[in-house]
């Protein structure tokens, strides 16, 4: 009985995130190159290749849970040094914010 309550319980939890929508669409890699970028002030691919390599490393549930993260962490720092205003929420909730990489698609494309 109770594993079928906790089958029954995933299952809401998955259709209930499958009909959000994610805060940060895109490529992770993307995201954490722009986020790499962005926390070395360089637009280097070849510069931040070692931060890249080293956030990979880091686990997440999906995509969108990577992307949010790294979304999240660059609007915080973008807020910290008054480069960007409002609250870190507003920030991460703005569909508009994104980093050169995800916005082009790839880097130098």
């Amino acid at each position: 009985m109770k594993l079928a309550i906790m089958v029954i319980l995933m299952v809401v939890v998955q259709l209930t995130q499958a009909g959000t929508a994610c805060l940060a669409n895109g490529e992770p890699i993307q995201w954490i190159a722009d986020y790499c970028m962005l926390k070395m002030e360089t637009d280097d691919e070849i510069a931040v290749s070692g931060c890249i390599e080293e956030q990979m490393k880091m686990q997440f549930r999906d995509a969108c849970a990577s992307n949010t993260h790294f979304k999240r962490q660059m609007c915080g720092q973008m807020i910290r040094n008054g480069t960007r205003k409002g609250t870190l929420r507003q920030c991460v909730n703005d569909p508009k914010f994104k980093g050169r990489t995800v916005t082009a698609g790839g880097v130098g494309a």
